[in-house]
């Protein structure tokens, strides 16, 4: 008998997660989705399991070595994973009952193992605790760190080092921030439309979205189906975007006329947002090293019909092209630990020597920008992350070679502003991704 559809394609998509070849999440969850014929409710539920799956993997595997008699990086990974998914759905999905949880996983593990594995699959998920509060965790007040790193499934690496950066409640917070689901955000693509024109449309297709985000063309999606299902969508009346990462485009202010450089361009979010906030009228250059990713970019200034905008391949940390710009946006490619509400398998990824390695490219990267930006031009760096190394450190070695100055942006965006310049946005302190910026202006 072939095993329930949904928790079968889920368990490839975390497979590839998982193994030894690591596919992004997103990824390799797009790749099931395209191959698999699922219903809309199905592609929500399998969405759920394995974004949860992973976001709760170190909890799950706390959970599951108190039952099981060998260590779990003993058994086959098809199994480990299943177990995984079997305890995250029993202490998370609300919609599955217990014996559900444990009948669709035994056949899970029968179909692809054998009876025996299956018996043991059985045998330990018949024990496992249905509710969070019959979990026994360590007592936070006397080993904080290890009980965020089960409670919450951060590395602990990580956890120290956000303890020692912002203390221990932030970090404790920007733990449970992570964990928590993000909120669907769209960005009105204003050469089309207005923000109450998308209202209504989306209200009359079944959308409640709410204009409750305090940044110009936002919305909040609130109850909805497949946004990129809808014709609206389908014909470029906005983009799916968190607002945090709206506020490189918000703080670079492109002007009608200017030349812009974005630097690093895939997939082309900020991009075409920089081509509506100068109403269509800049000259923009989208470069980014991908040529893969290049045609995301492509696709999406066409969805969007968002004009003045030329593609180029090319390295930002090795440019192929000269001349110099009004305004150049580096939104550099980072460890991305602002984001791990919506990629949580990051926090599995990144190491400390990843990011010492980020922050290098980094600083030639904004050295770059630097040299491409005409005098008195303005230049934005941003990263969807938090650590020092990314972010202050580049800055501060930026700024004693000299040749920029700090200046800050318009003043609706004081609210993220941190110091003269530099703006951060932080999962605690609201629904948003972490994200920090500079704004430059060049003096030389």
């Amino acid at each position: 008998m072939p095993a329930e559809p949904v928790r079968d394609a889920a368990l490839d998509v975390l497979l590839r997660v998982f193994d030894e070849r690591a596919v992004y999440l997103d990824v390799s969850l797009d790749k099931t989705q395209r191959r698999k014929k699922l219903s809309e409710r199905g592609r929500r539920f399998l969405g759920m399991l394995v974004y949860g799956t992973v976001r709760h993997k170190t909890l799950c595997d706390f959970v599951l070595q108190q039952y099981c008699h060998q260590p779990l990086d003993e058994l086959p990974l098809v199994i480990r994973t299943i177990l995984q998914m079997a305890v995250f759905q029993s202490l998370f999905c609300d919609q599955v009952t217990h014996p559900a949880m444990v009948h669709t996983s035994v056949d899970l593990a029968k179909h692809r193992t054998h009876a025996g594995l299956a018996r043991m699959v059985n045998a330990v998920l018949r024990k496992v605790p249905q509710r969070l509060d019959e979990i026994t965790f360590p007592d936070p007040e006397k080993e904080l760190a290890k009980y965020l790193k089960i409670r919450h499934s951060m590395p602990k690496w990580l956890i120290r080092k956000w303890m020692d950066q912002f203390g221990d409640e932030t970090a404790r917070a920007l733990c449970e921030a992570s964990c928590e689901t993000a909120d669907s955000i769209l960005r009105v693509n204003t050469l089309k439309t207005t923000k109450a024109e998308l209202l209504e449309r989306l209200g009359n297709s079944g959308v409640v979205a709410a204009d409750d985000v305090p940044l110009p063309d936002a919305l909040r999606v609130i109850q909805g189906g497949a946004l990129p299902r809808t014709k609206w969508f389908q014909q470029g009346h906005f983009f799916l975007q968190d607002t945090a990462s709206m506020l490189p485009a918000l703080l670079l202010e492109p002007r009608p006329g200017e030349r812009v450089l974005d630097m690093c361009a895939a997939p082309g979010g900020k991009t075409t947002h920089l081509a509506e906030l100068a109403e269509g009228g800049a000259h923009i250059i989208a470069m980014d090293a991908s040529r893969t990713r290049l045609w995301k970019v492509l696709e999406n200034i066409e969805r969007l019909e968002t004009p003045g905008i030329s593609v180029v391949c090319g390295d930002g940390m090795n440019p192929p092209i000269r001349g110099e710009f009004d305004r150049v946006l580096v939104d550099a490619p980072c460890s991305g630990l602002g984001t791990l509400r919506r990629h949580p398998d990051l926090k599995w990824r990144m190491t400390q020597e990843s990011i010492d390695e980020m922050a290098r490219n980094q600083r030639t990267l904004l050295r770059s920008a630097i040299g491409l930006c005409k005098n008195n031009g303005i230049i934005v760096y941003s990263v969807c992350t938090f650590t020092p190394e990314e972010t202050t450190t580049v800055i501060e070695s930026v700024l004693a070679e000299g040749g920029v100055t700090l200046e800050n942006g318009p003043e609706y965006l004081n609210t993220w502003n941190i110091a003269q310049g530099m703006y951060q946005s932080l999962p605690s302190s609201g629904a948003w991704d972490g994200f920090f910026l500079t704004r430059f202006r060049k003096q030389s």
